[in-house]
């Protein structure tokens, strides 16, 4: 049998892992790739590209039953994350997971390949895209947390806020929030707070993870593994799909399509723009 290609995984992600989890860094590098050998076997897969990633090692394979994704992440929450990921599955609201896997060294999910597939930011601008967005979001609204003991989106935010000038995981060209507005994010954050947040939250909708699937349908990856609420969701894509949304009232008209309370939602946006998600 021919040997595998197998990718390396790229060193802007090994540094990310080496900043943020020093370490796991070693022994997740020196695993992975003979982790992913073992994988496309068990599928007769053969891999395609590397795709982009910030804290995983994620590649597309080419199976005879169609593309899939094979994710590996070294993040010791990464089986909150598959949870929530076979969760959005469920609902429609990501794509089908056919396995996911705990090794040593992390986690492995295996997905479907999203096609097109194409992320928000590369969508063309000015483009209403508020249906599909509102349609992907709506199927989170009263849903429970895959587990109840994961980690908060709250106690998440209020760390960022808390870090002031030291915050560090930052989006290139932002800084810090200035400490007033921080503080206000903290006393809007302890309102937010005192109502249970243990609903369904993907906690991280960036442009990047919002991908275009056929029939003009948008899908969620990558889930940050927190427990919150569809608001939170809600309020991230109204603030940073600002350029696919309606121009005025943005919070309001997405938060009534989705089916969400619409001062909760700019409650969200409140803190999220503070902590710089």
């Amino acid at each position: 049998m021919e040997a595998l290609r197998v990718p390396s995984v790229p060193s802007d992600v090994v540094q990310s892992v080496a900043s943020r989890w020093p370490a796991l860094e070693a022994s997740w590098r020196q695993s992975v790739e003979a982790e992913l050998v073992e994988l496309c076997r068990r599928y007769e897969a053969d891999p395609i590209a590397v795709l982009p990633a910030r804290y995983g090692f994620v590649v597309e394979v080419a199976t005879v039953n169609g593309p899939l994704v094979m994710r590996a992440s070294p993040d010791p929450n990464g089986s909150f994350q598959s949870a929530v990921a076979m969760r959005l599955a469920e609902i429609g609201a990501g794509p089908r997971v056919h396995e996911v896997t705990q090794t040593e060294s992390g986690t492995w999910t295996v997905m479907d390949r999203i096609e097109p597939g194409t992320p928000l930011y590369a969508l063309p601008v000015n483009e209403d895209l508020s249906l599909p967005l509102a349609a992907m979001l709506r199927p989170l609204v009263d849903q429970l947390a895959p587990a109840p003991d994961m980690p908060s989106i709250s106690q998440w935010l209020r760390h960022r806020l808390e870090q002031g000038d030291g915050l560090q995981d930052l989006a290139p060209g932002r800084s810090p929030a200035h400490h007033d507005q921080r503080q206000e994010a903290l006393a809007v954050l302890d309102d937010l707070s005192a109502d249970d947040l243990s609903g369904l939250c993907h906690g991280d909708a960036s442009t990047g993870n919002l991908l275009l699937a056929a029939n003009d349908r948008m899908l969620m990856i990558d889930p940050r593994g927190m427990r919150g609420e569809a608001a939170y969701d809600v309020a991230v894509v109204a603030l940073k799909a600002t350029r696919w949304l309606p121009a005025v009232d943005t919070v309001a008209i997405l938060a009534d399509m989705v089916g969400v309370d619409r001062e909760r939602v700019q409650a969200w946006v409140t803190v999220a723009d503070a902590a710089r998600v």
